[in-house]
């Protein structure tokens, strides 16, 4: 597995996502017509590739109404539980905000209308050679005054859309990869049973790793297997990954087996856990 895989085919999604609901006028039987599409969902730049280098993400306004977007930078990193959290640029000290461009900062899109927008990367002084860097772009919806005038007579929900893109600057050392689970769980809460496998990358590069939960039954010795769960991990990122088992398992005490595999150039790192399911 190639640990920062990138290519415009394979990373060519449109991405929807990060919904901000910014108004609720009145009653409505739907949504107003809005959202814009973003691609790709990740960028990567190579210590290797020179002083500068560019790459290109490509915006749509698939809708009927004049879109203006705003391109913001964010630091990033995740909490405990996996989640996202952002910071304000540069504060972070794997950041790579500050050696970013992007051009134009403001684009205008007609109904229908394409464009591409500019990025390029300045390898400046504070990139570390021998570390990851990264960051977060943020392309958001800024017109709302466009879209509140989009309700027709009927009053409707408008919704303003912020697509995150992420950004990887990578050194030239093949830096040594390395993941591990450092706890595993099972608990109730809600009178829901949910597994939790705690993560750990020990290593110096990003892994983009699949989990993949077991669990079988310890009175009958019927096995499930669920859909693994994508974890993607930056050095030293520790967090909890949380998954809720089957609503067909019956309640019964069962042997939870996780299998992380990262790859065929990292070790599969597996743990077992004996619970009971309600």
């Amino acid at each position: 597995m190639n640990r920062y895989p990138f290519s415009p085919k394979s990373q060519y999604w449109w991405l929807k996502g990060l919904f901000l609901l910014f108004g609720l006028i009145g009653w409505f039987p739907g949504l107003a017509q809005v959202g814009f599409q973003v691609a790709p969902a990740r960028l990567f730049f190579h210590q290797r590739n020179g002083p500068s280098q560019t790459a290109v993400v490509h915006v749509n306004n698939p809708t009927g109404v004049r879109m203006v977007l705003q391109i913001t930078c964010a630091d990033w990193r995740r909490d405990s539980t996996g989640a996202k959290v952002y910071s304000t640029p540069g504060t972070l000290p794997l950041s790579c905000c500050s050696s970013l461009r992007v051009s134009p900062a403001l684009v205008e899109l007609a109904p229908g209308e394409k464009k591409d927008v500019v990025v390029t990367l300045i390898t400046a002084p504070e990139l570390s050679q021998n570390q990851i860097s990264n960051a977060m772009l943020l392309i958001t919806q800024s017109n709302n005054q466009d879209l509140t005038k989009m309700q027709s007579v009927a009053p409707q929900l408008v919704i303003r859309v912020q697509i995150g893109v992420h950004v990887y600057f990578l050194p030239n050392a093949d830096s040594p990869a390395g993941i591990d689970i450092a706890q595993m769980d099972a608990i109730n809460p809600n009178a829901q049973n949910q597994v939790r496998v705690q993560v750990h990358n020990t290593g110096q590069t990003l892994l983009e790793s699949q989990l993949r939960l077991e669990y079988l039954n310890l009175q009958t010795m019927e096995e499930v297997k669920t859909e693994p769960i994508p974890v993607n991990t930056m050095p030293h990122d520790q967090f909890w990954v949380t998954a809720v088992p089957p609503s067909s398992l019956p309640a019964g005490t069962y042997l939870i087996i996780a299998v992380l595999d990262s790859g065929p150039d990292t070790p599969l790192k597996v743990a077992e856990l004996e619970a009971i399911l309600r």
